[in-house]
């Protein structure tokens, strides 16, 4: 299946996570998040692997949380490997501005949102939508 976004998040931050999938379904925008997208007897590194390469953009939602979860720190580097440059998107959802070198230095040159300063509603869905429009149709 493709998918407009994938999103890769810690579990720890689902309700922010929640929000964001709200506002995708509101506009129309398909995702895939991993607790609607692997199902029971599935290899899960094949089935992220597989979202990551099937979406259009792939979202990070940073937080404290991310950096310190030993899962997903292999998701934006794969994203990176995988995907057009323009199509990864970091929305950072706590203002945690300390980076683990390892993601620092493979996505310093990318443009950051934060949840306190850009709102779900307006701008991370107008970045989406833009992001759409320039790279991906």
């Amino acid at each position: 299946m493709k998918y407009d976004v994938f999103i890769s998040y810690s579990r720890k931050d689902s309700s922010v996570a929640d929000r964001i999938c709200e506002a995708f379904d509101k506009v129309g925008i398909t995702y895939f998040i991993d607790r609607q997208g692997i199902s029971g007897g599935f290899e899960f590194s094949t089935v992220i692997a597989e979202a990551i390469k099937n979406s259009r953009i792939f979202l990070c939602l940073a937080s404290r949380n991310y950096y310190k979860s030993k899962f997903v720190h292999s998701e934006p580097t794969f994203a990176f490997n995988e995907k057009l440059k323009n199509s990864i998107l970091f929305y950072n959802i706590d203002g945690c501005t300390t980076i683990p070198n390892s993601l620092h230095f493979v996505f310093s040159s990318i443009n950051w949102r934060r949840l306190d300063k850009h709102s779900i509603e307006t701008v991370l869905i107008n970045d989406i939508l833009h992001i759409f429009l320039r790279f991906c149709l």
